[in-house]
C-alpha cells in the first residue's frame, strides 16, 4: 500500500470513528531477562576447579532449579580421551559424580575396554550440566549457554581424542547439524579445537536397540585403527 493510500485510509477511519489497533511484537521476557555467560570471564579461568565453581555459581540456565547439583565432569584431569555425553537425566541425578546411569556406564566401559581404553583413566563430561523437565532434550539456546564453559573445559583438559555419545553431543561439539549415521566411521574436526572427534552411538540407545551394537563395534574398530596410526606416526 502506497503512502497516499495509507493517509486516505487513516482519514476515512477517523471520520467513521473506527479505532485502529497496531499489533506489537510480543516481548519474550525470558529472553529479555536471560543472563548470557561472558566469554571474557570464562577465558581467564585457568583450572578445572575454577570453571566448575563458575558453572555452579553463575545463573547460566533457568533449568538449574530442576537439579540438586550441576553434573559437569568426572574422571582424570589429564585424559588421553574425553568422552562427551549429552546431559544428565533424573535417574542419573541421584548421584553427584555419575554422569551416566549405572547400566549405561557399564556398557560404555565394556565398549571402550574392547579397544583398550580404560574409562576410569580418562574423562567424561556433559555438554549441558543439568537435568531438564521430563528429561527432554535441552534446547539449542540452553546448550549455547553452556558452550563457552564446555570449550574452556576442553582447552584445559587438552585430550588427544574426543568421543561423542549420540546425536546431541555430536552436534553440540561440532557446532553444526550432524547426522550420526553420516558421521560415524570418520575422523571429524570441530571449529575451535584441533583434537580429532569420533562419534559413537549413545549407550542409552544401544540398550534400547541392541541390534545397533554391530554398527557400534565397527565404529570402535575405526577409532582403534586411527589411534594405532597416530602411535605409529602415520595419522591422517
Amino acid at each position: 500500500m502506497r503512502d497516499l493510500q495509507k493517509i486516505l485510509l487513516l482519514d476515512w477511519c477517523q471520520q467513521e470513528n473506527i479505532a485502529l489497533s497496531f499489533k506489537k511484537e510480543p516481548i519474550d521476557k525470558k529472553k529479555q531477562n536471560k543472563v548470557i555467560p561472558h566469554l571474557e570471564e570464562i577465558e581467564v579461568l585457568t583450572s578445572l576447579s575454577n570453571i566448575i565453581q563458575y558453572i555452579d555459581e553463575k545463573p547460566l540456565s533457568g533449568l538449574k532449579k530442576y537439579s540438586n547439583h550441576s553434573s559437569i565432569l568426572e574422571g582424570n584431569s589429564n585424559p588421553d580421551f574425553l568422552i562427551v555425553n549429552d546431559f544428565t537425566n533424573s535417574i542419573e541425578q541421584d548421584s553427584k559424580t555419575n554422569i551416566l546411569s549405572s547400566d549405561e556406564r557399564e556398557l560404555l566401559e565394556k565398549m571402550l575396554n574392547a579397544i583398550d581404553i580404560n574409562l576410569n583413566h580418562n574423562s567424561i563430561m556433559n555438554i549441558f550440566f543439568w537435568r531438564t523437565p521430563g528429561n527432554r532434550n535441552p534446547t539449542e539456546d540452553e546448550i549455547e549457554d553452556c558452550m563457552p564453559a564446555v570449550k574452556r573445559l576442553i582447552e584445559i583438559l587438552a585430550p588427544k581424542y574426543i568421543i561423542t555419545l549420540g546425536d546431541l553431543a555430536l552436534t553440540s561439539i561440532m557446532e553444526r547439524n550432524c547426522n550420526l549415521m553420516d558421521s560415524r566411521g570418520k575422523k571429524l574436526n570441530c571449529k575451535y579445537s584441533s583434537t580429532p572427534v569420533f562419534a559413537l552411538f549413545h549407550p542409552r540407545l544401544l540398550i534400547k536397540q541392541p541390534s545397533l551394537k554391530r554398527l557400534a563395534w565397527e565404529d570402535l574398530k575405526f577409532i582403534k585403527e586411527n589411534i594405532n596410526k597416530n602411535k605409529n606416526g602415520n595419522y591422517s
